[in-house]
């Protein structure tokens, strides 16, 4: 008889202790499918990594923040809480404006107390050089040429745009 009296496959492995190894084997299997399908998941996390170099530029940046920005903080993507590296370069000019005239011609000016901020940041990704754009996969996320992002970097947070984005080496 394959039950005995006492619920057993056999007389020795309990029918539930079957089913527990059943959904544990299916978990496995279904959790296993899932990293292999993912375009992200385990891929970018094994590829090759990348030297990468980065820059961030923001028009308006109020002057308290730029100050906070220093070369050797860490910098990150607040939202996704990805972390580019650490920054080689931060260039701090005059702020830019645009607006029309009485003319309706587009002019530049500086607006008090705000000032732009372009930071480069050295750090390591997977650098993906397409026919239509080029990107770079930092953990799990990727970013582009012109994307907005929010950096935090050091003690600062500040809106801005993906400026440039180059393999070294």
């Amino acid at each position: 008889m394959i039950l005995d009296s006492k619920g057993k496959l056999f007389g020795k492995i309990s029918i539930v202790d079957v089913l527990i190894l059943l959904v544990v084997i299916g978990a496995i299997v279904g959790v296993g499918y899932k990293l292999t399908q993912s375009e992200v998941g385990v891929g970018v996390a094994l590829a090759k990594q990348d030297k990468i170099e980065i820059s961030f530029y923001a028009d308006e940046v109020p002057n308290f923040v730029t100050s906070a920005v220093s070369k050797g903080d860490l910098a990150k993507d607040f939202e996704r809480n990805v972390v580019f590296g650490n920054v080689t370069d931060v260039v701090v000019a005059p702020s830019k404006s645009w607006a029309s005239d009485n003319n309706g011609k587009i002019v530049t000016s500086t607006k008090e107390g705000f000032s732009s901020i372009k930071v480069t940041v050295e750090g390591t990704g997977v650098f993906r050089d397409g026919k239509s754009s080029s990107g770079v996969a930092f953990g799990s996320a990727d970013f582009y040429t012109g994307r907005t992002t929010i950096l935090l970097v050091g003690n600062a947070t500040f809106q801005c745009r993906i400026y440039d984005i180059k393999k070294k080496g």
